[in-house]
């Protein structure tokens, strides 16, 4: 059986008081962020604080370049951030999405899955109409998620959570670089939002990383955001655990992602590795940092990193003190004081092929066990892959997202509930979701299929197709 990681890869690419800021004109033709002048920062930033914007301008977004999306307007903001230690300085961009009903007083942070390196892969490039990007039948997967929560007239945010150097997995990095687009969005003039406007979180997979760690970090990185909410699901909560899973099988071009990721965030890391790499290992390094997600993926099927071919004495890559050092750090739910302050609601297939259950459900009772007010769901039913996972449970994502915005009381403590299917729960059904339960499961029926059937064939051929040539 492999993984159905072919369809769920191609979404991959989707990813996708008032103060005054410079706002610069949109080219035509957008250019990359290694490329674009506005992603460079005027001198100073590093004295700034942390959010502040540095400059921002007015975009025209579209979904893979072919459908426009349907809102009022856009920007890009760069601001200051921070890398995984709050006194390295850094900065990013953030693409803020306004509804046509935006309510000023409600934002969402959606922190899009990347899941690679590669300077195209940015959310803040991706989105924009005419960016270089091939086209994708995940279309409407991508439509549905975020027409759905700009339909309520929420603002969206979408950080570019990986920074400049494209550090992918580096869990402490996007938890500070999406916390701080939150900031830096509240801070656009052009928007006049509260500082005291209520803000929820979301991620998925990739995206989760950001997530969870930014709901880790920000009761003290800013503990004055209204934070009223955080969901997110498929979940990479224990990196070691992640990276061994993705080890060998059809996705582990995401580990070699997470590799590079890691390396080029930790100097002591990159200190340590660069000399035991191989010729194979080196050049892997360098095909991911210049790739999005489709083309890593296809690139590196089966890779064993873990191996003399990748580097010498391979087996002590997550082994070795160093690198032992830094993946302890990247565990989510370990320490006490890094605990999440705002009721979550996070969600794991039990039968995930893509992200190991285990590790994120650890991560959710360790919370709990901290005083976090959390619900984890289970989703136990054939037809939950890791891709549809996220596309069947966003009327449950909505509702908590409703639920928060308006105020409703949580759940005290930790709870674990158990679920088929999310579009066959009473308590979704109940809400009238008919119209949004028939528009999913056509979605996903069109792109990844029930239980990602769709993925598993699509990987079955191109196994094939390798095996001939």
């Amino acid at each position: 059986m492999f993984p159905p990681l072919w369809k769920f890869t191609l979404l991959c690419l989707f990813l996708l008081a008032c103060t005054s800021a410079e706002v610069l004109e949109r080219s035509s033709k957008p250019q990359t962020p290694d490329k674009d002048p506005f992603y460079d920062p005027p001198s100073g930033w590093e004295e700034k604080e942390h959010g502040t914007i540095l400059r921002s301008r007015k975009v025209d977004i579209a979904f893979f370049q072919i459908a426009k999306v349907k809102y009022k307007e856009a920007y890009e903001i760069l601001y200051r951030t921070s890398r995984s230690e709050e006194d390295q300085p850094s900065t990013t961009v953030t693409t803020v999405i306004v509804p046509e009903n935006a309510k000023k007083d409600k934002l969402v942070n959606m922190n899009v899955y990347v899941d690679s390196n590669g300077a195209r892969c940015a959310p803040s490039y991706v989105l924009q109409r005419n960016a270089k990007l091939a086209t994708d039948p995940a279309l409407s997967y991508q439509q549905v998620l975020f027409s759905t929560i700009l339909d309520e007239g929420y603002i969206l945010t979408v950080p570019d959570y990986q920074g400049p150097k494209r550090a992918f997995a580096a869990g402490r990095l996007e938890g500070h670089m999406a916390i701080d687009g939150i900031l830096a969005t509240l801070n656009l003039k052009e928007l006049c939002l509260s500082k005291d406007t209520k803000v929820i979180g979301y991620g998925y997979s990739g995206g989760s990383i950001a997530t969870g760690w930014a709901a880790s970090l920000q009761p003290s990185y800013a503990p004055n955001l209204n934070m009223v909410g955080w969901t997110f699901g498929g979940t990479p909560a224990n990196l070691t655990s992640t990276l061994e899973h993705l080890n060998g099988g059809t996705p582990a071009g995401f580990a070699v992602s997470g590799v590079a990721g890691i390396v080029d965030e930790y100097e002591s890391v990159a200190d340590w590795i660069n000399d035991k790499l191989t010729h194979k290992g080196k050049h892997a390094l360098d095909f991911v940092r210049e790739h999005c997600t489709v083309g890593i993926v296809l690139r590196y099927p089966f890779t064993n990193i873990l191996s003399d071919s990748f580097m010498k004495h391979g087996a002590q890559l997550l082994q070795s003190p160093i690198m032992k050092k830094v993946l302890g750090t990247l565990n989510m739910g370990v320490r006490p004081d890094e605990t999440p302050k705002a009721p979550v609601y996070m969600f794991h297939a039990k039968l995930d092929e893509v992200i190991p259950y285990g590790s994120a459900h650890d991560a959710a009772k360790r919370w709990g066990d901290h005083g976090a007010d959390i619900l984890f769901e289970e989703f136990t039913g054939l037809v939950m892959g890791h891709a549809s996972t996220e596309l069947l449970n966003l009327p449950n994502v909505l509702l908590f997202m409703r639920d928060r915005m308006s105020g409703k009381p949580f759940i005290h403590g930790y709870e674990h509930k158990h679920t088929d299917n999310p579009l066959e729960d009473p308590g979704v059904i109940a809400k009238g979701f008919d119209a949004l339960a028939e528009t999913i499961k056509n979605a996903i029926d069109n792109t990844v299929g029930m239980g990602d059937k769709h993925m598993k064939a699509k990987i079955e051929q191109s196994r094939r197709r390798r095996i001939v040539s």
